[in-house]
């Protein structure tokens, strides 16, 4: 039984990362203006997890991303909040023009520290890091996600 609690705990904790990683595309907004920068359209973004010590397989996922939503960097790097209890601030958010880096803290069920880089070679591709430490609802994790995106086209219309 407690074992399961904690895999569930791991699990939100995942859950919340998963959601930084995903957002982490849609922060390169500052770029999308930019002769050199990020192109709107679709991009697929692999990830791996390593939470404890443990990696899973990669996983991947695809995402629109449009010119109206690289408007906000900042917000989309938030983890979603799931109740009025929990607060997530961004401590942290700098873009260089070839690198983003930011730090967030989360209070509530969701107590963590995190913080994401992203590095561009090209402007249809990144490769980046999300590190996080904490506790959900009562249960220490470490987690480290490497995420790796790139851009596979247009939005379908």
């Amino acid at each position: 039984m407690m074992r399961r609690r904690r895999l569930a705990g791991s699990a939100l904790a995942i859950g919340a990362l998963l959601a930084l990683a995903i957002g982490a595309l849609l922060a390169l907004a500052p770029l999308a203006n930019s002769a050199e920068g990020p192109k709107p359209g679709m991009w697929k973004v692999v990830t791996r997890v390593t939470r404890d010590g443990a990696t899973t397989p990669p996983d991947s996922h695809t995402s629109c991303v449009t010119a109206d939503q690289m408007k906000d960097p900042g917000q989309s790097i938030m983890p979603h909040q799931a109740s009025p209890e929990e607060k997530c601030t961004r401590t942290q958010y700098e873009w260089t023009g070839r690198k983003l880096t930011w730090q967030i803290e989360c209070t509530g069920q969701m107590n963590l520290k995190g913080a994401g880089k992203i590095d561009f070679d090209t402007p249809e591709h990144y490769s980046g890091e999300i590190t996080s430490s904490g506790a959900v609802n009562g249960h220490d994790f470490n987690s480290t996600i490497v995420l790796e995106g790139q851009r596979i086209g247009d939005c379908p219309k």
